[in-house]
């Protein structure tokens, strides 16, 4: 695995697009050069913002990810890739549906998937567009995408864009670029894996899943609008060493397995035991069991 900080251009965003021009569109040529190689996702006018799930992915987890400060890092100096993208990428390739949803421009959008995605696990990309991005609220709806909220999830930095869906959804710390201690998208992952394996064995629903986990933690977390928003935060690499050591650690107790037990549970056993074994005796004797 390489170490060296995984950067492309001088000016990755500027080369190209104007992020604060939120009137901009895309030509008919423009638009042709960035629809090839995916599915396109808001080109077609319909309920949903992209087409259903394919056939090979109707019984996967949808994993909706953000993009900037969430995957990568890109204002007006290079584009930073947060460590942890290509394990990441290609777990999502094989066993999840995944979509990428951004407020950034689709020239912009689509040129940082094909940064991060070499093998193509992104199925779908959002970009900024009016059919869901106003300028004022940068809320995600996530019904908009025709999906069972039982089996999606959104992983965002910004909490505001989980309002409605927290229960489906998993705040990460910013990312800013040229960390390479930042392990964030690697306990993501494991994360991504338990839901995975659990929804295969157990039928868990995501819901469910993110109140229980033990990767994540329930916080408060100030909103854009000066209010506070309760959201599920994946934990710190710190919390996250102390609570995977605990949660190792956690194992179901069998009374029918005398070694597995301390020297004081030994004790209390043998003497529940005695207890018990006179309490029959009193019993038989009593007349009260009938033993042929």
């Amino acid at each position: 695995m390489s170490t060296a900080q995984r950067k492309r251009g001088v000016s990755f965003r500027i080369h190209y697009c104007n992020s604060s021009d939120v009137s901009y569109e895309l030509n008919a040529a423009e638009e042709s050069l960035v629809s090839f190689r995916r599915t396109p996702s808001l080109t077609d006018v319909g309920q949903f913002l992209i087409p259903p799930k394919l056939d090979a992915d109707k019984d996967k987890l949808t994993v909706v990810l953000d993009l900037d400060e969430t995957l990568v890092y890109a204002r007006m100096g290079p584009l930073y890739v947060r460590p942890g993208m290509e394990q990441l990428m290609t777990f999502l390739a094989e066993h999840c549906e995944a979509v990428v949803w951004t407020a950034s421009m689709h020239l912009y959008a689509d040129a940082v998937v094909d940064q991060i995605d070499p093998c193509g696990a992104i199925r779908h990309t959002i970009y900024r567009h009016q059919r869901w991005f106003n300028g004022q609220s940068a809320t995600k709806e996530l019904q908009l995408l025709g999906r069972d909220l039982d089996s999606t999830i959104i992983i965002e930095n910004t909490p505001d864009c989980l309002l409605g869906y927290e229960q489906n959804g998993v705040i990460v710390e910013d990312y800013e670029g040229g960390e390479l201690e930042d392990t964030t998208l690697t306990r993501l992952l494991d994360f991504i894996k338990d839901l995975v394996a659990q929804r295969a064995s157990d039928g868990i629903t995501v819901p469910e899943f993110i109140r229980n986990s033990h990767h994540l933690r329930l916080g408060e977390l100030p909103s854009n609008k000066g209010s506070s928003l309760k959201c599920y935060c994946l934990k710190s690499a710190d919390e996250a060493s102390v609570s995977e050591a605990m949660h190792r650690k956690r194992k179901p107790f069998n009374p029918l397995k005398p070694s597995t037990l301390s020297h004081d549970q030994r004790t209390v056993k043998h003497i529940l035991d005695r207890k018990e074994g006179k309490s029959l005796q009193n019993w038989r004797h009593k007349g009260r069991i009938m033993i042929h």
